[in-house]
């Protein structure tokens, strides 16, 4: 995924299915800088942590 397409999908009130290792996330954040997603699983998890956006998949 690009850094527009994630910053996109972060905005959109409708959750879109986004992947990461094969597991569904929640974008938080997107850091223009880094580069770098903050996300969360969205199965029972409200652990955050930080992915290269380039990691992400739509589904």
């Amino acid at each position: 995924m690009n850094l527009m397409r994630a910053k996109e999908i972060k905005e959109d009130p409708v959750m879109k299915d986004v992947v990461h290792n094969g597991k569904y996330v929640y974008i938080k954040d997107v850091n223009d800088e880094t580069q770098k997603a903050l996300v969360r699983y969205t199965k029972r998890s409200e652990e955050h942590f930080e992915v290269d956006v380039t990691h992400l998949s739509e589904e």
